[in-house]
């Protein structure tokens, strides 16, 4: 960015005879062209000055720096052989106008064009070519860097091969003859089922698979920020928008595939203009007038039951059957328990390289605790159990001990477990006295209780005459 002073003469500043430079006003007006720039266009200042820039085939990425406000450091063309630079002029805190620099490194044009022989050579020792190409191969190392980025976020990484159970292998199928078909996939399913890894799975077996996968959980952006998020904005569209405006979720999956969760929770106002994407192929950002056509696949997810939200009128219909074109059910893990401990052992195998585990098995007894709990918070659910198992497991296998209590209490019914849990009481009480004879004291600071509490214990185990084996 350039800070001017009206008092500053212009021709004196920007007169540098090794590279083209051309002033343009606020308005696109060009209103001042060094002398390279006309020798190398072989345009006159009658020609140049006064004229709107769109009249000539010169720069019209100049006219976007004085709209976005934002420089461009470096940019080669190599159609021109040129390399460009373009800053927007300050003024007492104002946007004037924007200057661009233009040096060419077609040696043999510039000798002809603008100087004989011992000027060429001066010039060229100045423009140092060398530093001009480390600095754009750098440039070029932090755009690669951010692409990587992008593609990590949004990209599907496993296929169906990633879906464990047997009772998944319908649809499995269903996901491989679907993949690439561009209609638009609706998955249901409670909460924890892994609805995410399926559409992944849709995405990474479809021919689109080298494009972006973006996913957008319309339950955790704001109703207020949720259009522009989608759609992206223009410069100016709300105070706190980043200058030169910003794409949305559908640009960025263009050509891809985007995931749109939590599909119930999106507003009713929000509903309509994306019935409108999926009419026509076309979104507006915020704050502009000027369509822009998208190819994007749409895969969305719900835990929500949307015909009684449509029936509700609380999720519009037309859009629900939009949307609705191929289903997707996922059953809970209740109901396929045959995929439990396949499930858990490949929990097992992730979690040891995670949390650096040797562990290689489930007990016979802890595999029934786990076949028989209901989990209600599905796959999830199962993952976090055992991943607390794991951390609490003392030998190469998970046993009933490294089970959360819910997890063992639910194994057996209320009564008998009130039963158990009094006999163990008191196995434990008697245990400690055996130890320490007649002493209630030790005997109180070894189980961690008061003497109080040791003696209410006593008498309700019928322990009071209890003094322990000899």
């Amino acid at each position: 960015m350039i800070a001017i002073n009206p008092s500053d003469d212009p021709a004196l500043m920007l007169n540098t005879p090794y590279e083209g430079i051309i002033f343009i006003d606020q308005d696109g007006y060009i209103r001042f062209a060094n002398q390279a720039f006309k020798t190398y266009t072989g345009l006159s200042d009658d020609d140049l000055l006064n004229t709107h820039l769109s009249q000539h085939n010169l720069d019209p990425g100049l006219l976007e720096t004085i709209q976005t406000g934002d420089p461009d450091l470096l940019s080669y063309y190599p159609e021109a052989r040129l390399l460009v630079c373009r800053q927007p002029v300050i003024n007492d805190g104002q946007l004037v106008g924007a200057l661009g620099r233009y040096i060419a490194l077609d040696m043999y044009a510039l000798k002809q064009k603008l100087w004989d022989r011992e000027d060429f050579l001066k010039i060229v020792s100045r423009i140092r070519i060398k530093d001009i190409m480390i600095q754009t191969s750098r440039l070029f190392t932090e755009l690669n860097a951010y692409r990587d980025d992008f593609q990590r976020v949004n990209t599907a990484v496993s296929g169906v091969e990633a879906i464990i159970g047997s009772s998944q292998q319908y649809l499995k199928e269903m996901i491989l003859r679907l993949a690439n078909s561009p209609s638009a996939v609706l998955i249901t399913g409670e909460s924890g089922v892994g609805k995410e890894l399926y559409a992944n799975a849709i995405h990474f077996h479809s021919d689109r698979s080298h494009e972006p996968f973006v996913k957008v959980n319309c339950a955790a952006i704001p109703e207020s920020l949720l259009e522009s998020e989608l759609f992206g904005y223009v410069d100016g569209a709300f105070t706190g928008a980043r200058k030169g405006g910003k794409m949305g979720k559908f640009e960025l999956a263009n050509r891809g595939t985007i995931f749109l969760d939590e599909i119930g929770e999106m507003p009713w106002a929000m509903q309509a203009k994306l019935l409108r994407v999926l009419q026509e192929k076309e979104i507006e950002r915020v704050g502009d007038n000027r369509p822009r056509s998208v190819d994007v696949r749409i895969i969305s997810a719900t835990n929500a039951d949307l015909e009684q939200l449509v029936a509700a009128n609380k999720f519009r219909h037309d859009l629900y059957y939009r949307l609705n074109v191929v289903k997707l059910y996922i059953p809970p893990l209740r109901e396929r328990k045959q995929d439990v401990i396949p499930l858990a052992e490949h929990f097992i195998k992730k979690l040891n390289a995670q949390l650096g585990q040797n562990v290689y098995g489930i007990s016979d007894a802890a595999k029934k605790l786990l076949v028989e709990y209901d989990w209600p918070g599905n796959v999830r659910e199962l993952g976090n159990v055992l991943e607390m198992a794991m951390n609490f497991c003392q030998s190469s296998e998970i046993t009933p001990e490294d089970l959360p209590l819910y997890i063992r209490k639910n194994a057996c019914p209320p009564s008998d477990y009130r039963e158990a849990m009094e006999q163990a009481e008191r196995q434990i009480i008697m245990q400690t006295l055996d130890i320490v004879g007649t002493n209630r004291e030790e005997a109180a600071r070894r189980l961690g209780i008061s003497r109080a509490t040791l003696f209410r214990l006593l008498k309700k185990h019928n322990l009071i005459h209890y003094q322990g084996k000899p």
